[in-house]
């Protein structure tokens, strides 16, 4: 164990040393996954192998890179590299990043599910791949459903371990800077750190930074509201049946259409619509278990009361509806960056519908083929029509392609 936990922390050492050469490395890796599809046989296959294994390496950085840089946990391999980032100008922890690192940290439970989800988030497509070279199209089919009916249990236990509430994408704390701040300017004679006499603790010094950098560096340390609230308020617990009705019907919404396009195929208009109308009804369910229905109580003086006492308008009916409308907008607004962009997140999701069913084949796909066909023969914008062409049939064989 203690051979291993060495190699452990001298590969982390490694990956804090270079992390701008290895992000380098990823990121030119996804990009050459994204135009290997029709280069040659069986490319979309090796692509999809390298693009899942540089996706969960890079998980695995996203976790390490969290865990030294923002929670601090470094031992006494990482303690050589307090320097370099005390020195770093680094934006402060997200919102998302608090909100999933603490349920992660709290509950065993919730990093087992989301360690689960997002793994096989990224193996998905390659394991379809493999499938329908394999097993033949109907047992590829089973094996697409059966990763649903995985995901939505692992969802399920995201909401059970959170203490009921929204599933957040991704559950996991993601990469929230340019790996290339860990880099120390040895070549700077000013000293870019200090150490307090009594705390012992290393900070950036601020003669290190011009007179701009320590306007942005100060304005990045101001707290707001969201970043001294406790995690858990950040995302809103389903109190009530109409928001875990909408959250369980979003989370099997994806199984649905699975089990449907494994019956009537992907052509038919069944599945689409009926998807569709899951999505609608798990979106209406939840704006309506947003509004605020208690108005037998007194409602506290709102911004228009207060504009219509200002004009001399008194009207106690206005008054009313005033402070109802306006208690409902706010029960119906994001109480924080983590609720909203999940919101925004499950909304746009919509779009994927132009890549499904008879949407796909009878208006999205005609259009992308008679873009390809009048650009052919250009020289810049032909390379994208090329990629797009070769994108075509992946979609017309794959789930995952037009999956969210």
């Amino acid at each position: 164990m203690s051979v291993r936990r060495q190699q452990r922390g001298a590969y982390e050492s490694f990956l804090l040393h270079n992390v701008s050469q290895v992000t380098a490395l990823e990121s030119s890796l996804r990009s050459m996954t994204y135009v290997l599809p029709g280069r040659f046989k069986d490319a979309e296959l090796a692509g999809e192998v390298i693009y899942a294994l540089v996706h969960l390496l890079g998980l695995y950085h996203d976790s390490v890179l969290f865990r030294i840089v923002y929670a601090r946990q470094r031992d006494s391999d990482h303690e050589a590299l307090a320097g370099a980032l005390a020195s770093a100008n680094l934006p402060k922890i997200s919102p998302h990043a608090r909100y999933t690192s603490f349920w992660r940290t709290t509950q065993p439970r919730y990093a087992a599910a989301a360690a689960a989800l997002v793994t096989t988030e990224a193996l998905q497509l390659l394991a379809e791949m493999l499938a329908r070279r394999r097993l033949g199209e109907r047992r590829a089919w089973d094996v697409v459903l059966a990763i649903e009916a995985l995901k939505a249990v692992l969802r399920f236990t995201l909401v059970r371990t959170s203490q009921n509430r929204p599933v957040i994408t991704p559950p996991l704390p993601q990469r929230e800077f340019d790996p290339a701040q860990l880099e120390q300017q040895a070549t700077s004679a000013i000293p870019l750190t200090w150490r307090g006499a009594r705390t012992h603790c290393l900070r950036r010094s601020l003669a290190s930074l011009g007179p701009r950098d320590v306007y942005e560096h100060l304005l990045s340390c101001t707290l707001t509201e969201q970043d001294v609230s406790p995690p858990p308020l950040l995302v809103r617990p389903l109190t009530k049946h109409a928001a875990r009705i909408a959250e369980a019907v979003w989370i099997l919404r994806p199984l649905l259409y699975v089990a449907l396009l494994r019956t009537y195929g992907r052509r038919d208009l069944r599945p689409f619509a009926a998807s569709l109308l899951v999505e609608c009804l798990a979106r209406t369910l939840r704006q309506h278990a947003l509004v605020q229905r208690d108005t037998s109580l007194s409602p506290p003086t709102s911004s228009i009361s207060l504009w219509l006492s200002v004009l001399g308008i008194e009207n106690s009916f206005l008054d009313w509806l005033a402070s109802v409308l306006s208690t409902q907008n706010a029960t119906q607004r994001p109480v924080s960056t983590v609720e909203g962009d999940e919101w925004i997140a499950r909304n746009r999701s919509l779009w994927w519908y132009l890549l499904r069913g008879p949407v796909w084949y009878r208006w999205t796909r005609p259009k992308l083929a008679g873009f390809v066909a009048r650009t052919e023969h250009r020289r810049i914008i032909g390379l994208l029509g090329s990629v797009i062409k070769e994108y075509l049939p992946l979609i017309d064989d794959y789930y995952y392609y037009s999956a969210m």
